[in-house]
C-alpha cells in the first residue's frame, strides 16, 4: 500500500531533523580531533548546509533511479486487495501457521473463487453460502460486488503464498 502525502512529509521532516542533529553532533565531537574549533553557530550553519546538499542528492538520485526504473503503480483495487490480505492476517489474526495448519491444499482458494463467482449476489433470506463455501455459513460474509472481488483476491493471494510455502519445504 502507498503511504500518504502527509505521512511522506512526516517521514521526510523527522528523518531530515534526526539527521541534522546527528550530523550537529558528530561535528561538535569530530572537529576538535581534527584541529578545528568552530563555535556552536558555525557548526549549526555548516551542518545547515551539508543538510541542504544532501536533500539535493536524494532528489537527484531519485529522479535518475525514477528514470531508469519502469514503475508500474498499482490500481486502487490492487492496493485494496493487498490491503485485505494485511486485514485478514493482523485484524483477523488469520496467520500464516493457521493458513498452512488449518486449510486443506486448495480450501483457501475455494473460498475465493466462490466469493468470485458470487461477487455482488443478493443475499437469501436464510444467508446460507453457496455449496462450494468450504467453511461455516457464520463465515460467510458478501458485502457487495468489488468487496466480494477484493476479498476473493486476496484468499486466492493467501492459497498462492501457501503453496509458495509448502514447495519451498519440499512438500
Amino acid at each position: 500500500m502507498k503511504q500518504s502525502r502527509l505521512m511522506s512529509f512526516m517521514e521526510t521532516i523527522l528523518s531530515t531533523a534526526i539527521g541534522f542533529a546527528v550530523a550537529l553532533l558528530t561535528q561538535i565531537f569530530v572537529f576538535p580531533l581534527f584541529g578545528f574549533h568552530p563555535a556552536l553557530l558555525e557548526n549549526l550553519m555548516i551542518t545547515a548546509i551539508f543538510t541542504v546538499v544532501s536533500i539535493a542528492r536524494q532528489f537527484v538520485m531519485r529522479r535518475i533511479f525514477e528514470a531508469l526504473h519502469i514503475r508500474r503503480p498499482l490500481s486502487a483495487f490492487v492496493q485494496a486487495v493487498v490491503a485485505e490480505r494485511f486485514r485478514q492476517i493482523e485484524q483477523e489474526g488469520w496467520s500464516i501457521e493457521h493458513d498452512d495448519l488449518q486449510h486443506d491444499p486448495g480450501e483457501l482458494a475455494q473460498a475465493g473463487a466462490t466469493y468470485a463467482l458470487h461477487a455482488g449476489e443478493p443475499l437469501a433470506e436464510e444467508k446460507s453460502p453457496p455449496v462450494t463455501w468450504p467453511w461455516a455459513w457464520s463465515w460467510w460474509k458478501p458485502a457487495g460486488f468489488r468487496r466480494d472481488l477484493v476479498k476473493a483476491c486476496a484468499l486466492i493471494i493467501a492459497e498462492g503464498e501457501k503453496f509458495d510455502r509448502a514447495r519451498k519445504r519440499g512438500k
